[in-house]
């Protein structure tokens, strides 16, 4: 036991000259600038704890690595040197500057429907690389220097991005030639409430809740419009052919068609099974399932009205197919309802065939041709009316007035169906 005493005290000895020469922590010192000053200078000089740890551990960085990946790059610096990530912080955060994204006015025009405004990079000091840079520094032979970097950042959007999201997806054109003023009045005023309407990603479009109802009060006049097959006068007349070629538009386009439906009639602006009628109880919906918004113009040049979307284009080449599945023969009937069977019995209004037609969208992409059925439409028969010759009196055919009736609708050259055949009417 008293041999052991001695011994102790100088192992005791031994280990208090080791860590008087070698203490558990020995400190360094490093300087940091930051690059984009000019001309570079040391922003901070400080001093660096725990050398013999990470002589242990094979060095600072491996030490900032280990630290960083339990905690984070600010506590791993603050680790290092009481307030260091504190203070990188603070400056990453002084001296970044935040990207702009490009941006997109919408003019409305077709002409010029966008212009562009171009993105700005940003630039940052990205902390957890600036204490990887000290880490090494700290590691090399001689004096300790960091010189810490700005990099750009990019901006999310750039115009690139926007062209492509503002693209031509869908343009139709119908024209209204023989259309009364009313009627082009209705039907431009429908337009312009149309026209300029961005239509948000996954956003359903309503016809009626973008050109509000169709009153006088609201400036809409009076013009024929189809009322159970036949023409009748009332507000808002020609607003049909705004939807019918919004239709066709958002169509050509591939977007989603929600609610669509056909006149009791065709008229003559489109063919069979695309026109879309629209009333206080009859909405014309469509979706924008697209990412990103769509944008409705409409122009008016002359006696045409175009539509033109924009947005994110779908892939392939669209076209509408319209076909007659069967044809029905109307009835020559007297007033009385019996059937005519005289040469020279009067006309009271012409008749009408009926026509079951389809509509079919064809998709032409990578070699391939697709087509769809959008939809197949009835348009029932009308009888021909006639009075009997010997009783027609003070009688006066409707011919001309019926005639008149379709060139007010925006029908050129149309036909009248007779008991004795087909007879061009020239409106």
């Amino acid at each position: 036991m008293k041999r052991a005493i001695p011994l102790l005290l100088l192992v005791l000895g031994a280990i208090f000259l080791l860590s008087a020469s070698y203490p558990p922590y020995r400190k360094t010192e490093i300087e940091i600038a930051f690059a984009e000053e000019e001309p570079m200078r040391a922003t901070l000089r400080t001093p660096v704890s725990h050398l013999m740890r990470a002589e242990r551990m094979g060095g600072y960085l491996a030490l900032y690595d280990e630290l960083a990946r339990r905690y984070d790059a600010k506590g791993a610096l603050n680790y290092l040197a009481i307030g260091l990530g504190d203070y990188l912080s603070a400056e990453c955060e002084r001296r970044r500057v935040d990207p702009l994204d490009a941006t997109l006015e919408w003019t409305k025009d077709l002409s010029v429907p966008f212009i562009y405004y171009e993105e700005r990079a940003g630039r940052e000091i990205n902390l957890e690389e600036a204490g990887r840079a000290i880490a090494r520094a700290l590691d090399e032979e001689g004096s300790a220097r960091a010189r810490l970097c700005t990099r750009e950042v990019p901006a999310a959007v750039t115009v690139k991005d926007l062209k492509e999201r503002t693209r031509e997806m869908g343009r139709y054109r119908t024209e209204f030639l023989t259309s009364g003023e009313n009627r082009r009045h209705n039907l431009a005023l429908a337009a312009r409430a149309i026209s300029g309407t961005e239509i948000a990603a996954g956003e359903t479009f309503s016809f009626n809740g973008t050109v509000g109802e169709r009153t006088a009060e609201r400036g809409f006049r009076e013009a024929n419009v189809v009322v159970n097959g036949e023409f009748v006068k009332g507000i808002g007349g020609g607003v049909c052919q705004v939807s019918t070629t919004l239709y066709n538009a958002a169509l050509l386009a591939g977007l989603e068609i929600v609610r669509a439906a056909a006149h009791t009639r065709p008229v003559s602006y489109v063919p069979y099974s695309r026109d879309c009628t629209v009333s206080s109880a009859t909405d014309f919906l469509f979706r924008n399932d697209t990412e990103y918004p769509v944008y409705l113009a409409a122009e008016i040049k002359g006696s045409a009205l175009t539509f033109v979307l924009f947005g994110e284009k779908k892939a392939g080449r669209r076209t509408l197919e319209s076909e007659v599945v069967r044809e029905s023969p109307f009835r020559a009937l007297y007033e009385d309802g019996s059937e005519v069977r005289e040469t020279d019995a009067i006309l009271l209004s012409e008749g009408r065939p009926g026509i079951t037609s389809r509509l079919y969208l064809v998709c032409e992409q990578d070699g391939k041709r697709t087509r769809t059925l959008i939809r197949e439409n009835l348009y029932p028969a009308k009888d021909a009316v006639y009075r009997r010759a010997a009783s027609a009196g003070q009688c006066v055919t409707t011919q001309k007035s019926e005639s008149r009736v379709n060139a007010e609708f925006g029908m050129r050259n149309a036909e009248l169906w007779t008991p004795r055949g087909v007879i061009p009417i020239r409106n």
